[in-house]
């Protein structure tokens, strides 16, 4: 696959990052961020990812308050967002779905799986705008 499109991770968790950014690069444009402020401020910049990769646990500014800033916003409100995350309280993933998320995943995943979500997210994503 040959695509063009640009996800966003954002994963505090160096090696993951590194795993999930080199996974995806093969077939996508990857940006990855160690937390919620480099990626707005890396989106505040003009960049506008596809589909967001998100993280809920992280210093400085965490997957929730990531989510807030973007779903309150004109540019970013309607990007697609995937959370992963190592997170099983079921208040913190209803806060998510909330807010508006596309898809959870736990980890650990396979990533294989996480590319078929982005996959068919932006099928569907694509499928809406025609």
């Amino acid at each position: 696959m040959n695509t063009k499109e640009q996800i966003l991770i954002i994963e505090d968790h160096s090696s993951l990052r590194i795993l999930m950014g080199n996974f995806l690069g093969k077939s996508f444009k990857v940006k990855t961020t160690a937390d919620g402020y480099e990626a707005l401020a890396w989106m505040n910049q003009g960049n506008v990812p596809d589909i967001i990769i998100l993280d809920i646990n992280m210093p400085k500014l965490g997957g929730i308050e990531f989510l807030n800033n973007i779903r309150i916003s004109g540019f970013f409100q309607d990007i697609p967002v995937v959370v992963v995350s190592g997170e099983e309280e079921g208040k913190t993933i209803e806060k998510c779905l909330e807010i508006g998320i596309n898809g959870y995943m736990k980890k650990p995943f396979n990533p294989s799986d996480l590319q078929t979500k982005i996959l068919t997210i932006l099928k569907n994503k694509q499928s809406i705008k025609i």
